[in-house]
């Protein structure tokens, strides 16, 4: 079956090469733009989760990784595919320049999903088949990358990595159904594209923008790297001694320029609601939100008199309905009502009460997100390294030629 025109055309080094120069200014922009929305939203409108606490923010970063890892493979299969099949040397490059960034985001989703385990399921690694089957995957990106290494003749080094890449397909479906196929420890699909998503609107907004944002930092990385590439394999070419250079203009900046700009003034004229603890309480007719620790529970029928802690002061709560299933002793609660002065102290007549996980797990976000970005820039940098690398080259090469 022979191809449309138009994907020679698109295929060929030239063209190539001045097509990502336009692209990546855009890539780059909205990457990051999107990148601080999502973490914005993540971080400082979607609300703490009742049984995970603050560690299920990771999810943020956990899922699009995840995401990405398998879509990447798949990327580099069909490259791959289309290569053996139509003798198409973008295709080749391409997948050479996707694995990189595609290990880089699997061992974000194994990292990540690590620490998240740990306060969620109380261990760093479990031999889960969604956890082995992504880790299989690391392994078939590090192989990919491996086998063409050792390869001195591209032509046998870019078939022979197709190969690999092709058979490695039948681990995308495995890492994807696991957890429906068998009994594992991690949880299902959050987002189905049939059923109602099971998360709050806020926390999947913030998902997918990151979703989003990492899949244009995937393209951005591989169009860099595909570059260098380009140049390496098609130096000898009459194009290449007249590279364009990539051109920033203003209008590149205008849509990171929206984003970002509607993401502060959100947060400028948002009302931020303040949350007290026991010690900041004060007598008041207006509806407060407490949290604290919960300390003991004593009911009679519907009526309920919880004692809350922040470790300084305790505050008696009288609340009369249905207690939250989850709430109990050494857990936290979240709860609306008046504040009102009996003999004994201060007492809070709860409208609303919530259970709530108020474990500290900022050492476990932060290192979740600190790695991820290292990995991230470390990828970035290499390919921007390469591909300037590249263009040195060529550059040498012409003024050796001018010389002789």
């Amino acid at each position: 079956m022979k191809l449309p025109n138009f994907i020679y055309r698109f295929s060929s080094p030239k063209h190539f090469y001045e097509m990502s120069g336009k692209l990546i200014p855009w890539l780059a922009g909205i990457c990051l733009a999107l990148i601080v929305v999502g973490i914005y939203v993540g971080f400082a409108i979607a609300p703490t989760h009742s049984e995970q606490g603050e560690s299920y923010r990771i999810i943020f970063l956990h899922v699009p990784a995840a995401s990405n890892s398998m879509t990447i493979y798949m990327v580099m299969a069909t490259s791959g595919a289309i290569f053996l099949i139509w003798r198409i040397k973008l295709a080749d490059t391409i997948a050479a320049a996707a694995a990189p960034i595609g290990a880089a985001f699997t061992f974000i989703a194994l990292i990540t999903g690590s620490i998240w385990g740990k306060p969620t399921w109380g261990t760093w690694w479990q031999w889960d088949a969604r956890l082995t089957s992504e880790l299989i995957l690391l392994f078939l990106y590090f192989g990919y990358m491996a086998l063409r290494a050792a390869m001195d003749d591209r032509q046998n080094a870019a078939r022979s990595s197709a190969v690999l890449a092709l058979v490695g397909v039948v681990n995308i479906p495995i890492i994807h159904f696991s957890v429906e196929w068998w009994n594992t420890l991690h949880q299902g699909a959050t987002v189905s594209k049939i059923a109602k998503p099971s998360m709050e609107t806020t926390m999947l907004t913030s998902m997918l923008t990151m979703m989003i944002a990492l899949s244009l930092f995937f393209a951005l990385v591989t169009l860099i790297r595909a570059r260098g590439l380009t140049l390496q394999q098609d130096s000898r070419g009459s194009w290449v001694r007249n590279l364009p250079s990539i051109q920033l203009r203003p209008v590149h900046g205008i849509i990171p320029l929206i984003l970002i700009g509607y993401t502060l003034f959100h947060a400028i004229t948002t009302e931020v609601v303040t949350i007290h603890t026991p010690t900041q309480l004060a007598v008041t007719t207006e509806a407060i939100e407490l949290r604290g620790e919960v300390k003991s529970i004593q009911s009679t029928g519907n009526q309920h008199q919880i004692l809350l802690s922040d470790q300084k002061t305790q505050v008696q709560v009288v609340f009369n309905g249905t207690l939250p299933r989850q709430l109990r002793t050494h857990w936290g609660a979240h709860v609306t009502g008046t504040v009102t002065q009996q003999e004994e102290g201060l007492t809070v007549n709860a409208t609303t009460i919530a259970a709530l996980n108020i474990r500290d797990h900022s050492g476990y976000i932060l290192a979740a997100y600190g790695i991820a970005m290292i990995a991230l820039l470390l990828n970035l940098f290499s390919a921007m390294r390469s591909s300037r690398e590249a263009r040195q080259s060529i550059a040498r090469q012409i003024r050796q030629e001018l010389n002789a």
